[in-house]
Formats: C-alpha cells, structure tokens, sequence
C-alpha cells in the first residue's frame, strides 16, 4: 500500500526545510529549520487550518506543498502521485489543480491589467480556449465573487483591498481547481470585510467542492470554518484536533498562548462594540 491510498487529498510526510543564514565577513551564518518532520493529511471537500505564530513555518510549509519551494527531505502525495518527485513539465498538471492565494493580493496581481486581463491570464498560458470562451468564463467568476458587472474592464489598482482579494480568489479558480491554499488570505482586512470574504469561501467551497488548507494567526476567525486545526511552533506540528477541543482544552503550550491571545482578542472587540453602542 502506498501513502496515497487512502481517501486524502494531499498527504505530507516528514517535510522539512531548513535555510542558511548568510554570517559576517563571508563567514558561514546558522542554518534555520523552518519545518521540521511535519505530517499533514486533508480529506477532500474538508478545511484544514494551519495556525501559529509569526515565523513558525506556516507559509514555509505552504509554498513547500505547492512546489514553490523544494523541501530537503519528506514527501508529499497530491491524490494518489508522490508530486514531491516531479520536475518542470511534470509538474503542470498539479498546477491546475492546487492554487495558492497569498495576503499580499496587490502583489499577485499585475497592475497594468484590467479584471478581466487578470482573472484570465492562466486561460491564456494555457492557451486551450477562444477570447469568447475565457470572458463567459470571467464575467461568470466576477459575478460568483461578489464584483459589479462593471469590473470587468477596470485596472486592478482601482479596487479595494477587500476587492482585490475577491480578484484573487477568482483569478484561483479560472482553471477549476480542486485544492486551494490560504495564506493568510484574510489578513490586512477589516473584520467586515474578513467576514465576508470567507462567507464567500464557504459559499464557493460548497458550488465547486472545493478542498481548503487555511494557514492563519488568527485563531478565532478559522476555529468557525475549519474542521481541522494543526498548531505549528518553530518548525514542528505541535499539536491537532477539532476547533472546539483545540480552544477548550489546548495542550501544548503555544497552542495556550495562541487560545488566551484569542481570548483577550475577543474580549476587546466586545468592549469596543459595548462602548461604541452606548
């Protein structure tokens, strides 16, 4: 039996990646372990968050899985192909299939480009379909994600920040993926607007059985989605378990930290909204 056989989606085993720091002088610097030894599974049409501190790993291990960067040692299995072992060309069938959104949607988008230029660039590398074919495709996403008809022909420069991310998600989607990675996808968002993009995650999630891996700091807002919550610390998987078990009875110590940070997070939001309501 191989490591893909079973019903996960991806399953990771053992990755690691470490860096060298560059010393003074041309001296040799420390070699920083970013992950280390870390298993994850994810079921299908299931959300896996990733939460943890900054510099813990998260987004290491994120661009790992997505093969934007070359773990040291582990494997990672996508369905039932080891794509830990693949190179160039090999690769591009994945690339459809697992997208990665990351917070810096200003950043991810070319801001030459229009909406629709941006939502079909990946159409047009792919090169498999007429200019009508990749604008009903677009002006469908643009509606699913919430944007005015209008958008279409505006630069992404003009959109705001909680805009730019429906851009992204829909820019993600273009080619019908089934895996999409979260990277802090939230962040830098107001709460309003963090509310809605991820009702709008939950809504397309269910239209196009989408699989979800979240990676966050922000424990409140992915305990109400998530099915899963995995705690990394300094490199390592430190602790796993049902949102409700993870915030009622946490048991590594980051994982305590993390809960009472939430906690106090939570607790000064409802003050805020006490006083502000008086």
């Amino acid at each position: 039996m191989t490591e893909a056989a079973d019903n996960s989606i991806l399953r990771v085993r053992r990755l690691s990646k470490a860096y060298a720091t560059r010393g003074v002088l041309r001296r040799r610097g420390n070699v920083v372990h970013a992950v280390r030894d870390v298993d994850l599974d994810v079921t299908p049409r299931k959300i896996v968050a990733v939460v943890g501190e900054s510099g813990s790993g998260k987004s290491t291990l994120a661009r790992c899985i997505v093969r934007l960067e070359i773990c040291d040692e582990g494997q990672i299995w996508f369905r039932d192909t080891e794509i830990s072992a693949l190179k160039g060309r090999e690769l591009h069938p994945f690339r459809r299939q697992m997208q990665l959104i990351l917070q810096d949607s200003a950043g991810a988008l070319n801001p030459r480009f229009t909406a629709l230029e941006a939502i079909e660039e990946p159409l047009l590398i792919e090169g498999k379909r007429s200019a009508d074919e990749r604008r009903h495709r677009v002006l469908k996403l643009i509606e699913q994600v919430g944007l005015p008809g209008d958008a279409v022909d505006r630069r992404v420069t003009r959109f705001s920040g909680g805009q730019r991310q429906r851009l992204a998600i829909a820019r993600a989607l273009i080619l019908r993926p089934q895996f999409l990675i979260l990277d802090e996808a939230l962040s830098g968002l107001d709460l309003s607007t963090q509310a809605q993009v991820l009702n709008l995650l939950i809504e397309l999630q269910a239209e196009y059985g989408l699989t979800y891996l979240f990676i966050s700091h922000d424990l409140t807002l992915i305990s109400q989605v998530a099915d899963e919550i995995m705690v990394m610390h300094a490199g390592e998987m430190v602790e796993r378990g049902k949102p409700a078990d993870i915030l009622a009875r946490p048991q590594h110590p980051q994982t305590v930290a993390l809960v009472n940070a939430a906690r106090a997070l939570d607790g000064q939001a409802r003050s805020f909204a006490a006083t502000g309501a008086r």
